[in-house]
């Protein structure tokens, strides 16, 4: 069947995460039709079930956590049973899936045979799933996920190879993290060198499912690819020396070529036309990682920041490679998925604050309120700027600024107190925190003036009136609040729309939001005054902890 030929035009988009496997259809404005999700721990769905959260925690070594490879290929053909069986829309009628996966996850492929009958059996068993077909296909059954930790020596080595944090940093947008998949990599290759001598590819999460809908090898993009320590960031493509030191052969094994997260693969291998009713000539756009694919979503534009507020909050904006910061950030620089030319260098940046909603729900406990309708009340006794009174609640070792902790607070005349009333303590945990990202997105070379019209935000502490509104006001920007839980997979499926479609980069699809907040500018020049004080203090903190 040819896609010119379906009543209802249809798109895919997929998330493989941490935990479970996330889909959304939509049609092409853009509604949501139908939404799915398997979680890796549920055993009465999944015979490659991990319990209890969906990864494993090597008994002897609590730093390496892996996901096996079956859980993964088995909880795609569940999930896609599972969407069919709700009988809301006609396989047919999807032209195009796209998607993303947990960044910096590895898969190791010993070989493509049974992966390219996928793409060419005709006259295969209906029975037979995913994981029998592909059973004998990896070198290495546990995929290392983003949340190992056990390769500190390794990435070492790595910032020694290029002379320095400051210099890896230039070259691939961060610094040595353990999580990274380059330094994943080079523990493979030292550890089990008999395993990386039999390793055919090795995948990211995002470009292994891609692989499976195509029934071939498909390439990294260049998002996810700039999570791995290895990718030259701004001339978007592998750094020789950084692969050097990770493996021999790495750039072999990972395939020299590279794509935009808005490229087309190809058509769906049979497989998925026989077991579920695809069209044959459904396009497979590339995958990438979560992050990028979640920023895709709901910025419309390079000059839109996004917040998530969540356990911890992320922070996502777009910088030109030019204007790329001198110094080593804690945070990272990926190449921006809302350009598709390689020559607009245009990066993206993702900062993440580990002390989010967990704290900020600790505070309003502290002061008494029962909800955060009382919170809001305790607020109203406080104005903006809060008389002068700053707080930085680390209750958990902070990423930035990294590896701090505690609470520290501080009165109108830079003097340390030891604690602060309740009023002024409720204003203090949210002024504190949206100083901080205006901070960090300072430091990060973001011109607010210039390059920031708006700021989208998203997750479950959007919808708190109080902290929205101090956020207009400290960065001088509208707030608009973006319902979209499963952005991953929904920017997915937009990247297919947008793809499929010959959308340009101006009309990139995104998700509608509505204002949440207005700067009120007599505030804004008061919290201007306020992050100089913020920004010293900080500094003294840090200093102090050394």
């Amino acid at each position: 069947m040819s896609n010119e030929n379906v009543t209802q035009r249809l798109y895919l988009g997929i998330d493989l995460s941490t935990q479970q496997i996330k889909c959304i259809v939509i049609d092409e404005q853009l509604q949501t039709i139908a939404e799915e999700a398997i979680s890796f721990n549920d055993n009465s769905l999944l015979v490659h079930h991990v319990q209890p959260n969906g990864f494993v925690v090597d008994k002897n070594d609590k730093r390496c956590i892996t996901t096996p490879v079956f859980v993964f290929l088995e909880a795609l053909d569940v999930v896609l049973q599972k969407l069919s069986d709700q009988k809301k829309f006609d396989f047919s009628n999807i032209v195009g899936i796209s998607g993303c996966g947990q960044q910096h996850g590895s898969v190791y492929w010993k070989t493509k045979t049974e992966l390219g009958s996928l793409k060419t059996d005709n006259n295969r068993e209906q029975s037979l799933s995913l994981v029998n077909i592909l059973k004998s296909s990896f070198s290495r059954i546990d995929c290392p996920i983003w949340m190992d930790s056990s390769t500190t020596n390794e990435c070492q080595s790595i910032e020694k190879s290029v002379g320095g944090s400051q210099n890896l940093f230039q070259i691939t947008g961060s610094k040595a993290y353990e999580r990274f998949t380059g330094s994943q990599i080079m523990k493979v290759a030292n550890k089990t060198p008999e395993i990386y001598e039999q390793t055919e590819r090795i995948q990211l999460i995002s470009n292994f499912v891609t692989s499976i809908l195509l029934g071939e090898y498909a390439p990294i993009d260049l998002s996810d690819g700039s999570g791995m320590n290895l990718l030259d960031i701004r001339q978007c493509k592998w750094s020789k020396a950084c692969l050097d030191i990770c493996g021999k052969d790495l750039e072999t094994k990972l395939s020299e070529k590279l794509v935009h997260p808005r490229t087309a693969l190809g058509n769906i291998a049979n497989y998925f036309v026989e077991r579920y009713g695809f069209n044959s000539q459904c396009q497979i756009v590339s995958f990438t990682g979560d992050n990028p694919s979640s920023y895709y979503a709901l910025a419309s534009d390079p000059k839109t920041i996004v917040i998530s507020l969540g356990t911890s909050d992320t922070v996502m904006g777009a910088i030109s490679a030019n204007e790329m910061p001198k110094q080593a950030l804690d945070g990272h620089l990926l190449v921006n998925p809302l350009a598709n030319d390689r020559e607009n260098t245009l990066l993206m940046l993702l900062l993440c604050f580990k002390n989010g909603s967990l704290v900020r729900e600790r505070v309003r406990e502290e002061t008494g309120s029962k909800d955060w309708h009382e919170m809001s009340v305790l607020l109203s006794q406080t104005t903006p700027s809060n008389q002068g009174f700053i707080g930085f609640f680390y209750d958990d070792h902070e990423i930035l600024p990294q590896n701090i902790q505690g609470r520290f607070y501080f009165n109108a005349d830079n003097q340390k107190v030891e604690n602060l009333e309740g009023a002024a303590k409720a204003r203090a945990v949210l002024e504190g925190q949206c100083l901080a990202k205006r901070l960090y997105l300072q430091r990060a070379n973001i011109d607010l003036t210039k390059n920031v019209d708006r700021i989208v935000i998203t997750g479950g502490a959007s919808v708190n009136v109080d902290l929205v509104q101090i956020l207009a006001d400290i960065f001088g920007k509208p707030v608009y609040a973006a319902v979209a839980p499963n952005s991953g997979a929904l920017g997915g499926a937009l990247r297919a729309v947008d793809v499929i479609t010959e959308k340009s980069n101006s009309t990139t699809s995104s998700v509608e939001c509505l204002i949440a907040a207005q700067p009120r500018s007599q505030y804004t020049a008061g919290y201007d005054e306020m992050l100089l004080r913020y920004t010293k203090l900080e500094e003294k903190i840090i200093q102090d902890a050394k």
